[in-house]
């Protein structure tokens, strides 16, 4: 009985909001899409976010206006899209989000336990953590951290992006993070390139917020 009711609730309800829905007429305003909690919105788009230690990252690669796909057919839409320095600075952030600095990413990485030497992490285990577990040639990574970094490569002038071993972003300076596979096979790197001065560069991007 106690199931039968509870079916019965549901379909009740269900029913009243197709009625409800009927009802709205043209002159009623249209609900706009609204983030999840744990999801942002930019320039219309809901884009995954996730929490790790005192800042909130973008989950996923931007796709927004501007920049160039991977290839023609949109194979591998996972890498998101290729821009350039200026192309980056311009995309229209919701307010307390903004392009990562490099000691955010120094910060993101010494989360997971990664250590540095100056500015390079040297075949650092750690960093297995921030990368996908799938599309890189040689060392898979776990995406412990949930920051879930796919090795999409970047673009050099009008030249397809060579992937499976280098996951590149902008910071806001005009550098670039990159994690890439390291030469033995078994771990990754982190380093970062200063790319300010480098118009026929693309690469991909991720926004930050502090907690």
């Amino acid at each position: 009985m106690k199931d039968y009711i509870s079916r019965s609730t549901a379909l009740a309800a269900f029913l009243l909001a197709i009625l409800l829905t009927s009802c709205r007429t043209q002159d009623d305003p249209q609900p706009q899409p609204q983030p999840q909690p744990s999801s942002v919105l930019i320039d219309g788009k809901a884009y995954p976010t996730v929490t790790i230690g005192d800042l909130t990252w973008t989950a996923a690669n931007y796709t927004g206006k501007g920049g160039v796909a991977y290839n023609t057919n949109n194979e591998k839409p996972e890498y998101g899209r290729y821009y350039t320095y200026e192309e980056a600075k311009a995309v229209p952030l919701p307010a307390g989000w903004r392009m990562p600095t490099i000691e955010d990413y120094k910060k993101l990485a010494q989360s997971q336990g990664v250590t540095f030497t100056g500015d390079r992490a040297t075949n650092q285990d750690a960093l297995k953590k921030l990368v996908s577990v799938i599309n890189w040639r040689k060392v898979a990574g776990t995406n412990a951290s949930g920051f879930n970094a796919y090795p999409g490569g970047y673009c050099f002038r009008e030249a397809a992006p060579q992937d499976g071993d280098i996951s590149e972003y902008w910071t806001v300076g005009g550098q670039t993070m990159s994690i890439m596979e390291s030469a033995n096979g078994l771990n990754h790197n982190m380093s970062f390139y200063d790319n300010s001065d480098s118009p026929e560069y693309r690469f991909n991007l991720r926004f930050v917020k502090n907690k």
